[in-house]
């Protein structure tokens, strides 16, 4: 009998590693087939390498992120200056991984039986997306929406409100129910409440508040 596919919705920073990959295991009844990276801050890619080989999984990423993920840009990606701010301890490393895959906004590809579309997410980082799985109205959105409408806006590289406030009204047109964030509280239902009071800020000119 052929089992299902599973999905790993980012890696996580990678300073736990082991301690997921035992979670992952215990609570997988079928394989670990790829690993869908939202954008490339080192706490959603940082574990990128070890997720990848201990699983064998394929790896896609935003196609304007690749070169950073690959070759561990920490410049690119932000981590130089968040180090420097106290967000990772002093002697953080981040490893760069080989992906397989890029994902560009308007695409759309298949994971077993799910069809998932690829949306914008840039202006969190210079060109994050998000995934939406049409079939469980089902969006993961990685930095660029928090629960009750916030952004995480930061001063770091890649940053840009005017591209945010773009990718945040472009999800307006989809149908959400479940609404699964980078950090903090998700919505298993009414997960579109979130996406709309951001649109609504971003359209009357202001700027909705920020997640820190």
């Amino acid at each position: 009998m052929r089992l299902k596919e599973s999905v790993l919705i980012d890696a996580g920073t990678g300073l736990a590693n082991q301690e997921i990959i035992r979670e992952i295991q215990n609570d997988l009844k079928n394989t670990l087939s790829c690993i869908l990276v939202t954008h490339h801050h080192a706490d959603h890619t940082g574990g990128l390498f070890c997720m990848k080989k201990f699983f064998q999984a394929e790896v896609v990423v935003p196609r304007e992120e690749r070169r950073s993920i690959e070759e561990a840009d920490e410049t690119a990606n932000g981590l130089e200056i968040a180090r420097r701010a106290g967000y990772y301890p002093a002697d953080y490393k981040w490893k760069g991984c080989k992906t397989d895959q890029t994902a560009e906004p308007g695409e759309c590809f298949r994971i077993s039986d799910e069809e998932i579309l690829v949306c914008d997410g840039a202006g969190h980082s210079l060109g994050g997306v998000c995934y939406y799985f049409p079939r469980k109205k089902m969006i993961f959105v990685g930095d660029l929406l928090m629960h009750g409408g916030r952004i995480n806006l930061q001063n770091i590289p890649g940053a840009d409100i005017h591209r945010y406030a773009e990718s945040i009204v472009a999800l307006e047109s989809i149908e959400v129910e479940q609404f699964y964030p980078g950090h903090g509280c998700f919505s298993l239902h009414h997960g579109k409440e979130h996406i709309e009071k951001a649109v609504q800020t971003f359209k009357s000119l202001s700027i909705p508040p920020n997640f820190f």
